[in-house]
């Protein structure tokens, strides 16, 4: 065989593989992932999301969003807006027919597209933004890299974690004049990027109007839901009542000593009204039978 023939053939090769390549035939290996997901628990102590999760997948998942990224390539997105299976632990996702690679697999779940932001062609480009402490989207998200090097199916689990941190605020002797409340957190973050950290200062704060029957109840709670303190800082709570017809607080304090709000994690903030003096106490992770408002369903 000569050079000339050599030559030829190796022409032919290559042409027969980039054709495989670029349109997809039965020359190019692929092969199928299946991804396992699964809700973390509330509270959950462990920071590996798998290790307490949640009995049932769409008591805290209404809707998933997902992003494939193949080589840093956006190459599949989808959202999922209803779970068959109601009862199950999770929710699988499958993916057939994906060329051999590196992959990066984006899940929001509870997400309005006006909360998530961001252009998806880059995976690094897409962040979630706080929605307002009366917004009941409770956002959880995960992000999972895989290789596909073989035509066999590979299954993996995946948890999602939880966005939000939760705090209960409780009040003990609320002032009888008092008719409307304002509750502000500073120094939360406000914005939570999807391949990385929390970002950026917010204050959230929130108005209440107080009702007969609050004023005369002897213990009155609110939960609000927000993103993480400022990662080496404090946040700071002030709390403001007003009178009816008032725009001026009789009342005013601001505490920040020991306020961190974590995610996934339940923050107490209790205020004790006697005799004219306030005293606050804050307790971590006591027990939780509520629900939360800045979710989108109850928090066990």
């Amino acid at each position: 065989m000569n050079i000339k023939t050599n030559i030829t053939l190796l022409l032919f090769f290559l042409i027969v593989f980039s054709s495989c390549i670029t349109e997809g035939e039965e020359l190019c290996p692929t092969g199928e992932v299946k991804v396992h997901l699964f809700a973390e628990k509330f509270q959950n102590k462990s920071k590996n999301p798998l290790d307490n999760r949640e009995e049932k997948f769409c008591d805290r998942i209404s809707h998933l969003r997902y992003y494939l990224y193949q080589d840093k390539k956006l190459v599949r997105e989808g959202i999922v807006q209803e779970f068959v299976d109601k009862e199950s632990n999770c929710y699988s996702l499958d993916f057939k027919e994906l060329e051999y690679g590196t992959y990066e697999l984006l899940i929001i779940g509870n997400s309005s597209k006006t909360a998530l932001l961001g252009d998806p062609v880059q995976s690094a480009n897409m962040y979630l933004a706080y929605p307002g402490c009366l917004d009941t989207e409770d956002f959880f998200t995960s992000v999972f890299s895989f290789n596909v090097n073989t035509e066999d199916l590979k299954e993996y689990e995946v948890g999602m974690l939880r966005a939000h941190g939760v705090i209960r605020y409780s009040f003990v002797n609320m002032p009888p004049e008092a008719t409307k409340m304002q509750i502000v957190m500073e120094n939360v973050t406000g914005e939570k990027w999807i391949t990385g950290n929390y970002m950026n200062v917010y204050k959230a704060s929130n108005d209440y109007v107080i009702t007969a029957p609050l004023r005369q109840s002897q213990e009155n709670n609110y939960v609000m839901g927000t993103f993480p303190t400022v990662e080496n800082e404090r946040s700071a709570y002030s709390l403001h009542l007003f009178r009816e017809g008032e725009d001026t607080p009789f009342i005013s304090e601001m505490i920040s000593d020991d306020v961190n709000i974590e995610r996934n994690q339940l923050v107490d903030i209790t205020a004790v009204f006697n005799d004219g003096t306030i005293d606050f106490f804050i307790e971590i992770n006591n027990e939780w039978d509520g629900w939360n408002p800045g979710g989108s369903g109850n928090i066990e």
